[in-house]
């Protein structure tokens, strides 16, 4: 009964809730190039003949960019052991251009059909998978009848919980025990997490401590820099040292970059989302700078002295990482959370953040307890950045024990891939 009534009310208003956010979420979606890329398949609407879709395999969900590339890396290890078709599904364009840009063989990418009833169903019955896989939160309660009534097994990859969210879920603990109920597995991403999640209702003997699959570095190859990359900033560095800004938010472009320069370095910057190009370019232009994008092609001649480069693309930041001396951390200075320093750590390449990381507060924990990175208000950040250019034995020791710290989620891929399977059997 209280299910039907969970449910009952959810559909009541998920319409108005739709109502008002849908034309923000079109509009978004044409400045990110989604028309034409099949975003109809939110709607329940595809192209394809159903006889022409994969049938039988696994179906897998992310949304963000981040979550989509911790689906691929899941996804390459399942292959290896599973030829079976995989559907990819995301619900938004930059995620659904990652898949087909990675082209893995056997690997649909499908928009994420919107929760409303009948189109989950839908959308499961055109593809027919022999289980679901989520990656971390992403839990729709229409998504998981419509698997539950059809006996599909539901897991949950990578899970997180961070404090904030244990507190809000607790609030409504009986709602989120009937919606996690669905789920047949979690694999948590740490002792810390599946405490959490059981403190909100998730019986614990679904839990599984399988690691993080996006910490799970250790087993990477190695990203090789780009030759053309490393000739470009050759070019436009000088014999100043490049200082990537990564995954910057609104306003830390401008403040990131002057701390290079102040410090002696080139500023690399990369920000969170590309199709802020022009507010980038307008904040670093007032700032003293000569900004040049990525997309556009080409370098001004001759050379400014007050040239920084502006990576604007989606999927690159790890190659603009495999060239830098130090990496800043974006959203850690003027905004909240933080943004994922494991890409460079896993490259070697010494890490300094801002105060506020809260969106990777354990493993920010474990790095600092190592003393493994450095941390600093912004008004810190050029001291910060010049002692680690200048402190060559420190920083070595530095960026090797923030490695080592990621030791703990080595192998959490192939734990994944293992809980799977024991359901898809």
């Amino acid at each position: 009964m209280k299910r039907f009534l969970f449910l009952l009310l959810y559909n009541l208003f998920l319409p108005i809730f739709l109502v008002v956010s849908i034309p923000g979420y079109l509009i978004k979606m044409k400045k990110r190039g989604g028309f034409g890329t099949g975003l109809s398949e939110r709607f329940g609407i595809y192209k394809r003949k159903k006889e022409d879709e994969p049938q039988g395999g696994l179906y897998v969900h992310a949304v963000s960019v981040g979550e989509v590339f911790i689906a691929l890396k899941f996804i390459r290890e399942w292959k290896k052991t599973h030829p079976e078709p995989v559907v990819l599904a995301t619900s938004t364009a930059t995620g659904h251009q990652v898949v087909r840009d990675a082209a893995i063989p056997g690997v649909r990418a499908l928009y994420s059909p919107l929760d409303v009833p009948g189109l989950s169903g839908r959308c499961l019955s055109r593809f027919n998978p022999k289980a679901v896989v989520l990656i971390e939160a992403e839990l729709w309660p229409n998504f998981a009848e419509a698997c539950h009534r059809r006996k599909i097994p539901m897991l949950m990859l990578n899970a997180r919980l961070s404090p904030r969210s244990e507190g809000r879920y607790r609030k409504v603990r009986g709602i989120t025990g009937l919606l996690f109920s669905r789920l047949s597995a979690l694999g948590a991403q740490n002792e810390r997490d599946k405490g959490r999640f059981g403190g909100i209702g998730v019986n614990e003997e679904i839990i599984t401590v399988t690691g993080s699959i996006k910490f799970d570095v250790l087993g990477d190859t190695p990203t090789a820099p780009r030759p053309e990359f490393r000739d470009l900033l050759d070019t436009v560095r000088g014999n100043k040292p490049v200082v990537l800004a990564a995954s910057t938010h609104a306003g830390e472009e401008a403040l990131i970059a002057t701390a290079i320069r102040e410090a002696g370095g080139f500023p690399l910057i990369v920000p969170r989302h590309a199709e802020r190009r022009a507010d980038v370019v307008k904040d670093l232009t007032a700032a003293g700078f000569y900004p040049v994008l990525r997309t556009e092609k080409k370098l001004p001649a001759p050379l400014p002295d007050n040239l920084c480069y502006v990576a604007d693309t989606t999927g690159e930041l790890k190659d603009w990482t495999a060239l830098a001396k130090v990496a800043v951390i974006g959203k850690s200075f003027l905004a909240k959370g933080g943004q994922n320093p494991v890409e460079a750590i896993a490259a070697r390449v010494p890490v300094v953040f801002g105060p506020d990381m809260t969106n990777f507060a354990d493993l920010v924990s474990l790095l600092r307890a190592d003393n493994g990175v450095w941390q600093c208000p912004a008004h810190e950040l050029a001291d910060t950045i010049r002692t680690i250019l200048t402190s060559t034995k420190e920083t070595e020791a530095r960026k090797q024990r923030a490695y080592n710290a990621l030791r703990f989620h080595s192998g959490a891929t192939q734990r994944s891939v293992q809980l799977v399977e024991t359901l898809y059997r």
